[in-house]
Order: C-alpha cells, then structure tokens, then sequence
C-alpha cells in the first residue's frame, strides 16, 4: 500500500489522551458556572457583617461627638473582645459556607437529570468518574478555600474598621494591635475549616449520593431515613444509639478538633487546638471511608442514570 493510498483517520480526543488535569479542572470550572450563587452566599454574609460593623461605629462616634464616653479596656478584656468578633465573624462565613455545600450536594446529580442537559454533558469526552469528584470538590475544596479568603478579607476591612473607631474614640492603637494576635486568629480559622470540612465529608458524600438516586425531593430521602432510625430505635429498642451517632457526625469534630480550657476566660483559639487528637479519632476515618465509598457509588449510579 502506497501513501497515497492510505486513509488518514482523524484522532479522536478523548479523556485519555487529554491531559489528566484538564477535564477535571474544567469540570470544576462548569459546576461554578452552573452553580454561580454558591460563591456569593458566603460574600454576602461577610459584607453584611462588614455594614452592620460600619453602622455599629457610626453609632458609637454619634454617641461620643454627643458628650458621651467610650473606653477600652487594657487588661486584655479589650483584646479578647475583638478576637472574639474576628472569630464569630469567620464562623457565621463558614456556616453559610456549610450550608451552600450541603444544598449544592443535594442538586448537584439531580438538576442535571431533571434539565436533560446530562444528556449532553455525557456526549463530552468527560468520565463520570471526573464529573462526580469534580461535583464533590465543591463542598470540599472549593467553598472551604472560598470561605477561608473572604474571612481573611473581612477581617482585614474588620481590622481597619476598628481601628478607625479607636482613632474616633481617641484611643491609642498600639495597645490594642501591639497584643492581638491578628496571624494567629486566621491560621485558627484555616485549622477550624479544614477540620470541619474533613469531618463533614461523609454527610457531602451521602447527600450526592441521594441527588444521584432520588428523582424529586432529595431533601426528603435525605434526612427522613434517619428520622425513621431513630424513631424506631426508640420505639422498639428504648434506646438512642443512633440518634448519639448522628449527634457525635454532628459536633464530635469540633470537640475533637478543640478542648476548650475552662480556666481562661477568653475566646477559643490556638491554644485549644488538638489536631493530634483530632488525627487519632476513628470517627475521622470512618467518615472518610464512607465518603470514599459514597462516591464511588455515585460514579456506579450516574453511568447508568438518565433524564428523568
């Protein structure tokens, strides 16, 4: 056979040939794209606590440019008061954050059955394997890497915030930033977001399990199998094992991932941290081993599923 007689067969790209970090990359690329409001519950929420913080000062300089008074405290009551506000601030950010996981997990495998478009998304050369890990980066690298910016955004315009109050107030700065641990407070917030989100990984994976299984009402399928667990283990057992269990998968991270010291009284940081301890409980790896197993079930369901 000549050259000339030869065919030329065009290649076929496909998730083989591609290279590997592509298609998961813009997989994540797609989820965010059709899934825009997730990243703005969290900057809403640290915007809103930036206005309310602007609006707490305005008053607080009326008050003053009245005849009235405002001190700050020097004996460390002032420092642990403005930790704490960094700290709850950064906690109502991740909690929005949780939530928009936990809601974006529950229609992530099931909005693209209910639009039809997983018939096209399927015609891509995308594995499903890619598709759902990509779906599962969301709640779990995505959002959390998200929240931890914000946080460290609004606490800086937080940080300046105040700082403008003390000059208003006529206080001096160095006594209050001269003490607070500013760095600390935010690697506090990473350590406090990835424990979380670790512990946490279980429900994500359970939660798209149920959106690549249920064809309407996720929610429901989601939450009334343990309802009816515990209902029935009372009823019949007299007992609480399961309502204990869900209660530990609830807050039993951050009572690993923290001891609490009662003999300070300022807010919880750094010095509660136990990431040793937190490493060594086995509710941690099981949680991650029904996270892995989740999604591979996940994978399993999707290569079968259609449109609804």
């Amino acid at each position: 056979m000549t050259s000339a007689e030869t065919l030329a067969i065009p290649s076929v790209e496909t998730e083989k040939t591609v290279n590997a970090p592509r298609p998961f990359y813009w997989s994540i690329r797609r989820e965010l794209w059709e899934h825009r409001s997730i990243l703005f519950a969290p900057a809403t929420v640290a915007a809103a606590i930036i206005v309310v913080a602007i609006v707490r000062i305005s008053f607080l300089t009326a008050f003053v440019h009245n005849g009235g008074s405002v001190r700050m405290e020097r004996n460390g009551g002032g420092q642990d008061i403005v930790a704490g506000m960094f700290m709850v601030a950064a906690g109502l950010v991740l909690i929005t954050a949780i939530l928009t996981g936990v809601f974006y997990s529950l229609d992530a495998l099931l909005s693209e059955r209910r639009d039809r478009s997983i018939l096209f998304w399927k015609s891509l050369p995308v594995s499903d394997r890619t598709t759902v890990l990509a779906k599962a980066a969301v709640p779990i690298v995505v959002l959390p890497g998200v929240a931890f910016v914000i946080t460290i955004a609004m606490n800086i315009v937080l940080a300046l915030i105040f700082s403008f109050g003390l000059l208003i107030f006529r206080e001096p700065l160095g006594d209050l930033w001269s003490q607070l641990p500013f760095f600390q407070i935010q690697v506090f917030v990473l350590y406090f977001i990835v424990t979380c989100t670790l512990w946490y990984a279980p429900i994500y994976g359970w939660l798209l399990l149920v959106s690549s299984i249920s064809r309407r009402a996720a929610l429901v399928w989601a939450v009334v199998p343990f309802i009816g667990a515990v209902g029935l283990e009372r009823f019949a057992f007299r007992t609480e094992y399961v309502g204990r269990w869900l209660q530990h998968r609830l807050a039993g991270g951050v009572q690993a991932a923290f001891h609490y010291a009662t003999k300070h009284n300022g807010p919880i940081g750094l010095r509660d941290a136990t990431p040793l301890v937190y490493l060594a409980e086995p509710g941690l790896w099981m949680g991650l081993a029904a996270f892995a197993i989740f999604l591979f079930l996940c994978i399993r369901m999707r290569r079968f599923q259609g449109p609804i």
